[in-house]
């Protein structure tokens, strides 16, 4: 839960209980502090208690609609806090027409999350700089010491500080974010690095961040494209974009113009964590550090026994696996160090014969059951284990199982899965 002292205030009014507790869920899950209302009334009480820095405001309402509310704070002098409207398809006209009364901009339902935190961001910024964001998360760093991590911490460096596009191949996994991260602590100026949307951003404060070109629309593409071409000339273009689609790949695709498509050949390989297990002690202890800082796990060390397990272990889920293994270990508690057999004890994966590890979820499944009630455990039962190991973090989760957070959102809360701790 975000810190309520600290983090921005939003009120939530909407009669329609699954779209309250959706919007609750996305706008706390991005680090806010958020309220809800069902009805005006209601909305009075909570806006005089809860003292928003913003309000999400819908149209139809019982009794008393969004529009005529919102007209009564702006005639009675009580429209303090910027309110954004939110709207049905038919009912984009009156929300545009609520701008009259003081509306700062209008979101269009069925809610695409990422106009939703683009138009949350925007309001904020324009009323009070210091509660303009959310907190700012942890960011983790590039770890290890191979050779091949020297020579793309040189690479990575060197573009940031000429300004140059960094591209990037990656497994699937946090890897991407991580070079990111690290590219803007090395770019001029200390800007900040934020996920693109439907468009790229023009202020040079801010880095943009595409962890997945193939999924860019084609509008998005020519924007990118465009900003590609100019660094050619001027170098002046910070800009992270990442795929994890091998080149031969990539060029294959109808849906990618060709001359972006082009543009990943020569782009920097991130090894996986295969092919650098020297690095894993470092990240053991990195990570274990990280969580104990960061989520309020215990610090425990890991021994050296139990480090030469783990390095001499598969890793199929790369980065994610191992984050999810430091995790559980520090979670289930014990003494100051680690060793191998609480490895094998806390974590049936990893074998005490082999070390092989089955990256595998087992399920039991009643013949007796239709086939919507079956798919519908498997749903629950991989969704469950996958938020585990993202801990408990969504936007991580949407990332790792390829679904848009809007739709995840609903399928969470239809599955009856906590997406908080």
């Amino acid at each position: 839960m975000p810190d309520t002292a600290s983090a921005p205030r939003i009120l939530v009014v909407d009669d329609e209980p699954d779209i309250r507790e959706l919007i609750r869920d996305i706008l706390e899950d991005e680090g806010y502090a958020v309220e809800v209302a069902s009805s005006a009334a209601e909305a009075e009480q909570r806006k005089r208690d809860f003292r928003p820095r913003l309000v999400l405001l819908d149209i139809w309402m019982p009794e008393v609609d969004g529009v005529t509310l919102l007209k009564q704070w702006s005639e009675s002098g009580e429209l303090d806090a910027p309110v954004v409207m939110m709207s049905g398809h038919g009912t984009v006209e009156t929300a545009v027409e609520a701008t009259r009364y003081g509306a700062r901009d209008f979101v269009e339902k069925p809610l695409s999350t990422a106009k939703l935190l683009r138009t949350v961001q925007a309001a904020l910024a324009e009323t009070t700089p210091e509660e303009a964001v959310p907190p700012q998360e942890a960011l983790e760093m590039p770890v290890g010491h191979s050779r091949r991590m020297h020579e793309l911490r040189e690479e990575v460096r060197t573009r940031a500080h000429m300004g140059k596009p960094l591209l990037l191949r990656a497994e699937p996994g946090p890897e991407a974010r991580i070079w990111a991260n690290y590219y803007v602590s090395e770019c001029k100026g200390s800007p900040r690095l934020q996920r693109v949307g439907r468009s790229l951003p023009e202020d040079p404060r801010v880095v943009g961040f595409i962890p997945e070109v193939a999924e860019l629309d084609m509008d998005t593409q020519w924007q990118l494209l465009e900003r590609l071409r100019r660094s050619d000339s001027d170098g002046a273009a910070p800009l992270v974009v990442a795929t994890r689609h091998p080149y031969p790949e990539l060029r294959q695709k109808s849906e990618l113009l060709p001359e972006l498509a082009e543009r990943f050949r020569n782009a920097l390989d991130l090894p996986s964590l295969q092919q650098r297990r020297e690095d894993i002690p470092e990240l053991l202890e990195y990570y274990a550090t990280f969580f104990s800082e960061h989520e309020n796990l215990p610090y425990r060390h890991f021994g050296v026994a139990a480090q030469n397990l783990l390095r001499n272990r598969p890793w199929p889920g790369g980065l994610d696996e191992l984050k999810g293994l430091v995790r559980r270990v520090l979670a289930s508690g014990g003494g100051d160090s680690i060793g191998p057999e609480e490895l094998r004890e806390s974590q049936p994966a990893v074998t005490a014969d082999s070390g092989v590890a089955e990256n595998r979820l087992q399920l039991t499944i009643d013949l007796d059951w239709d086939l919507r009630q079956a798919r519908e455990h498997f749903e629950r039962e991989y969704l469950r284990r996958q938020l585990e190991l993202c801990g408990h973090n969504v936007s991580e989760l949407a990332r790792k199982v390829g679904q848009e957070r809007t739709n995840l959102y609903r399928k969470l809360k239809a599955l009856g899965l906590q997406t908080r701790k």
